[in-house]
């Protein structure tokens, strides 16, 4: 499992607009947290390049449940927006496959933190 906490240092006070592309997996019965107290809006895009579907949420700072935006489907494209502050929460809708996507972020990326958690 992939447990790693990667945290993009901040470039200034400012917001800093940057881009990051990823190959992203995402474990079986997981979900990748992006973003959160960023000061800046991002956008995340690109293609599900794996065999399960993943479900996009947004959880809104301040937020008490994320609100679902979509289920990219083997294949699919995603294309969602996230405002400052806003985390963006892509979950494995599997609970035995890997998912797989290739991802392209754009916007705020000057301290978007990344981490995995269980499935609720």
């Amino acid at each position: 499992m992939i447990a790693a906490v990667l945290a993009l240092a901040a470039l200034g006070t400012g917001v800093s607009a940057g881009q990051i592309n990823s190959q992203l997996q995402i474990e079986a019965g997981q979900t990748f947290e992006l973003g959160g107290g960023q000061k800046g809006g991002f956008v995340v895009t690109g293609k599900n390049t794996g065999r399960v579907a993943v479900v996009v949420y947004g959880l809104r700072e301040g937020g008490k449940a994320p609100v679902e935006r979509g289920t990219v489907a083997p294949g699919g494209a995603v294309n969602a927006s996230f405002g400052p502050g806003e985390q963006a929460l892509l979950r494995n809708t599997s609970s035995m496959e890997t998912a797989r996507l290739k991802l392209t972020i754009n916007g705020d990326t000057s301290a978007l933190g990344m981490t995995y958690s269980a499935n609720p």
